[in-house]
């Protein structure tokens, strides 16, 4: 198995795909934005705390490099401890994911809604979930749009590399 790319590769490439296609298309593509500051591992620590509950390795790691990313792929935000405190986007993506709990969604994606931590959303019904640890997958990464499953990743890493694929193509 090749070794996988470090995250500041993985999100330097990510920055470097969006400024690519901003130059290829100004009109079509989304506002240039990057990633937050990095959280300390002491911060880490307390948002785990406060959350209840550690987080899968990868997305631990992302905080580590990156405190979320406010419109990585257009109106799509990577959650941070802002958003997992409450903030951004997070009651965009509790209603998300009852709505999609209520409509079967989840059920069809054989998700439990207790077994799944939104990491990001959009304005429209984007939701990405991570299937939280001791739940069956543990984390995988589900990126729910219109109530179909658009993509399901491995881990956090791969997710954030397929948001990074899509920019360049």
């Amino acid at each position: 198995m090749s070794e996988r790319n470090s995250w500041p590769v993985v999100l330097g490439l990510t920055i470097t795909a969006k400024r690519e296609l901003h130059q290829r298309d100004p009109e079509d593509s989304d506002e240039q934005t990057i990633p937050r500051l990095k959280l300390t591992p002491e911060a880490l620590e307390a948002l785990e705390r406060e959350v209840g509950e550690p987080f899968p390795s990868d997305f631990h790691d992302f905080l580590l490099h990156a405190d979320g990313w406010e419109g990585v792929y257009y109106d799509l935000d990577l959650f941070g401890s802002r958003e997992l405190r409450g903030g951004g986007r997070w009651p965009i993506a509790k209603e998300l994911l009852d709505i999609y709990t209520e409509e079967g969604v989840m059920e069809a994606l054989r998700l439990d809604p207790k077994g799944v931590m939104p990491v990001a959303a959009g304005d429209g019904t984007d939701l990405v979930l991570l299937i939280r640890p001791g739940w069956e997958n543990a984390g995988e990464v589900v990126w729910i749009i219109g109530g179909q499953q658009y993509i399901r990743a491995e881990d956090y890493k791969a997710f954030v590399e397929f948001i990074m694929t899509q920019l360049q193509s």
